[in-house]
């Protein structure tokens, strides 16, 4: 019998079972908003999330690229517990501008 496709199939399914795994694996994500980017981004890795992503609040289609340049306006996902495999997304402006208002969440009205 030939070894090799015995153990490409042992090592899918140990890929499968890590994964899934990794997935069940979850941290408490702590409130980033106010924070620096660089702040924001260490404390989110203290936690365990690894995939972190910026994006500007205003629109203006700028990269953060000083992150200690930058202030958390808001987060995706909202801090809760989550899956260490999330991506975690802030909103940022520069140090200097304040971000855009958050337009209320609409409440659902009792019956």
């Amino acid at each position: 019998m030939r070894k090799g496709p015995v153990l490409v199939v042992a090592a899918v399914v140990a890929l499968l079972l890590l994964s899934r795994h990794a997935r069940q694996q979850t941290a408490g994500l702590p409130d980033l908003r106010g924070m620096t980017l660089r702040g924001a981004q260490l404390a989110a890795r203290s936690a365990g999330f690894r995939q972190i992503a910026a994006e500007g609040a205003l629109g203006r289609h700028r990269v953060p690229l000083l992150s200690t340049n930058w202030t958390v306006c808001s987060q995706r996902p909202a801090p809760a517990r989550h899956s260490l495999t999330t991506l975690v997304t802030v909103r940022v402006v520069k140090t200097d501008e304040a971000c855009p208002r958050q337009r209320p969440t609409p409440r659902a009205q009792p019956p």
